[in-house]
């Protein structure tokens, strides 16, 4: 948590409570786990900011910025979000039980709160949001309860009503709202409520007198319904239990509980209506829940990095590892390095889970990729040149062999005295200023190597190939061992089972002219 951020936040909150128009401009702020129940945030600019675990409840944020801020299992319930901005917002575990979105800008992922139970949405927020009518039948499964929903299509609005996400207050509003009184104009009321007409069954008041005699507001007040219903004729009406009576004998009296009547009165086919049904009564699992946990991909993440920890501990520990081990750390680097990039926070999510999931696949992918392509084996080439400066002569020896075969020439200024590289390929190797003394390289491939500086004092190049070599110029050249197989530099012999710079000396010619020449003893 930020703690200098935090301090910002309580200073800016205290001057409000002063009567001070404090502005609260925290965006990207860390404020995990803030404990701030009924704070006065309206209008607060929190844009990427970090709320995981933060305790809102009855928060005041109306017309807050909360685009892509992390409000991981915050806790909002009751909280005032009216024309608050969350698009792209990170609400998995959020709890938003009876909190106020009408208005709000919402994000794909929203139905993957913890808790939607009482909280309010009207198509304005739907609107705002981009939702189409799967997303918004997902709200309704989750418990989301919306207002206004007259200005909804029919399918819709009636399959909203099936699933008990609309008001009672809503519904009574909606029917008599003039749309349903002309969409279901065609029956006569004295037949669809299979009672008396209009004017003896209120009294024998007008339309007019009927329709303007108690305001919208006293009407649909927060008086109780046995209030609110108190009237004599309405009393009348509603005298049997309430929803059997006014609902029966008439096919309309199944329009709250069936989508397929709804669709059909709107010239729809049954089953897309009824399928909507299914949606909203929780049969599937909602558009936007993501198709791998967090908690799975931070699992996976966490194998990953103890993989690529448990490779370089054997390679480090192993003073001359085996090929096996190498091409271990090879293939296992690479999978570590993909199952690491799910400890990254998720992206994407508002285009679907599976494109989520298809976008994190593909990262993983990328990384493997290229740590395959670095090959993580070459790092033992650290620990084998570690083994060179020190260890027993068999495990240097072997460290040499095995830089030699994985590409590796440069041994300058090391001390490889009395080492067993017979037969070892270290052609175009450099051993400049290296200690050679007594090393046996008989039958190795020396060719066109570097010996400048280096010490070949007793060395034993018996059968060695030196050819392209500046081995001359090496310190205890002639006290080096040769053989006649052995491939000298230049012009270089090998001599009594030495080496000698220029070609064999020569006999003395006039001498054994002259002695080929004199005459045999006693000629006369």
């Amino acid at each position: 948590m930020d703690t200098s951020a935090l301090h910002r936040l309580f200073g800016a909150l205290s001057a409000r409570r002063g009567g001070e128009s404090a502005a609260i401009e925290l965006p990207g702020a860390d404020l995990a786990a803030a404990h701030l129940p009924s704070a006065d945030l309206q209008g607060a600019n929190l844009a990427g900011s970090r709320l995981d675990g933060a305790k809102l409840p009855g928060a005041n944020l109306a017309g807050a910025r909360l685009d892509t801020a992390s409000l991981v299992n915050a806790d909002l319930t009751g909280a005032d979000l009216r024309w608050a901005d969350l698009s792209g917002a990170l609400l998995g575990g959020a709890l938003l039980t009876a909190a106020d979105l009408r208005g709000a800008k919402l994000p794909r992922s929203f139905s993957s709160a913890s808790s939607l139970a009482g909280a309010r949405v009207d198509p304005a927020a739907c609107a705002r949001s981009g939702l189409d009518e799967e997303a918004i039948l997902a709200l309704a499964s989750a418990g989301a309860s919306f207002d206004d929903v007259a200005s909804f299509a029919s399918p819709l609005r009636e399959a909203l009503v099936s699933a008990d996400a609309v008001p009672a207050s809503a519904e009574r509003s909606r029917r008599t709202a003039p749309p349903d009184s002309q969409r279901l104009g065609a029956a006569p009321d004295s037949r669809r409520l299979g009672a008396a007409p209009d004017s003896r069954r209120l009294g024998a008041e007008p339309d007019s007198q009927r329709m303007s005699a108690p305001p919208e507001s006293q009407r649909l007040g927060a008086a109780p319904d046995s209030q609110r219903l108190a009237a004599a004729p309405s009393s009348q009406r509603m005298s049997a239990p309430p929803e059997s009576q006014r609902l029966t004998a008439s096919p309309d009296a199944r329009r709250p509980g069936a989508a397929a009547g709804a669709s059909r009165r709107a010239g729809e086919p049954a089953e897309p209506a009824a399928r909507r049904a299914a949606v909203a009564a929780g049969s599937r699992p909602a558009p936007d829940a993501p198709l791998l946990a967090r908690s799975l991909e931070l699992r996976l993440a966490l194998a990953g990095g103890a993989l690529l920890l448990a490779l370089a501990a054997a390679v480090a520990l192993a003073k001359v590892p085996p090929p096996g081990l190498l091409w271990a750390a090879h293939a296992g680097g690479a999978l570590g390095a993909a199952l690491l990039t799910f400890a990254l926070p998720p992206f994407g999510a508002e285009r679907g889970a599976a494109r989520a999931l298809g976008a994190r696949l593909v990262l993983a992918a990328l990384a493997a990729t290229l740590v395959h392509g670095l090959d993580p084996s070459r790092l033992a080439v650290f620990r084998l040149r570690a083994t060179l400066s020190s260890g027993d002569p068999a495990h240097r020896a072997a460290a040499v062999r095995l830089l030699a075969r994985s590409g590796h020439r440069s041994f300058d200024g090391l001390d490889l005295s009395g080492l067993d590289l017979s037969r070892a390929d270290l052609a175009q190797a450099s051993f400049r200023d290296a200690r050679l003394v007594g090393a046996d390289l008989s039958g190795a491939a020396l060719i066109e190597s570097t010996f400048e500086g280096a010490d070949l004092s007793a060395a034993n190049l018996r059968g060695a190939d030196l050819s392209g070599t500046d081995a001359e110029q090496a310190r205890g050249w002639e006290l080096a061992e040769c053989d006649p197989a052995t491939e000298l530099p230049g012009e270089g012999t090998c001599l009594l089972g030495h080496p000698v710079r220029g070609p064999e000396p020569a006999e003395d010619a006039t001498a054994r002219s002259t002695h080929e020449e004199a005459p045999p003893a006693g000629a006369l």
